[in-house]
């Protein structure tokens, strides 16, 4: 069962980043640099440390590898294609935030204190894009964030039906409410566009 619901999930996965991949290129999306800076960073560090979290089971840290994957993919399209959004002042703090946490976390030397202090830098990662899209600096389309959204579902009940530490729930959280935000926003503001 929890190989079935890993499979599924990474699949959700795919589905949002290639939906959102064709949505940067033809310009129906435009990611935020802080964002998506520190995701292609910190997911590649996620992975690494969840695996231990989740204590080495790779059907459960499957989903956070493809994230990893498609997030790296997105990262690099939306930089060598010129997607990004400007640089304002909450990007530069959020990023010198994450930085920080990032420090950290080297100091710690701890598998789970670094995975703690990962998911705070990703709490810091959803905000620049939440403020783009509320200042209507950002655009961004809903589907992608709630298949996003389903995959982090999927990811929260097999952490349930498996016997791993509880804190291996906290990373699909985070990015079950982070991309549930985004997703609500992006719907209000595509809401108010007339096509």
């Amino acid at each position: 069962m929890i190989q079935l619901i890993s499979i599924i999930a990474g699949l959700f996965n795919v589905v949002a980043g290639s939906t959102y991949l064709r949505q940067v290129v033809k310009n129906e999306s435009t990611p935020n640099p802080t964002t998506w800076i520190i995701w292609t960073i910190v997911t590649v560090l996620n992975s690494a440390t969840y695996f231990s979290v989740v204590s080495g089971n790779p059907w459960i840290a499957l989903s956070s590898a493809v994230t990893a994957i498609m997030v790296f993919l997105i990262f690099v399209t939306s930089l060598l294609n010129g997607k990004f959004t400007k640089l304002n002042n909450v990007d530069i703090i959020s990023l010198v935030l994450a930085v920080g946490i990032g420090i950290f976390w080297q100091m710690s030397g701890n598998a789970l204190v670094s995975n703690i202090c990962l998911q705070a830098v990703f709490i810091i990662s959803f905000y620049p894009t939440i403020h783009g899209l509320r200042t209507g600096v950002s655009k961004e389309r809903p589907f992608p964030w709630l298949m996003g959204c389903c995959s982090y579902v999927l990811q929260i009940l097999n952490i349930l039906l498996s016997q791993v530490t509880i804190f291996a729930i906290v990373f699909p959280v985070i990015q079950l409410i982070g991309q549930g935000a985004i997703a609500i926003l992006a719907h209000k503001s595509s809401s108010h566009i007339v096509h």
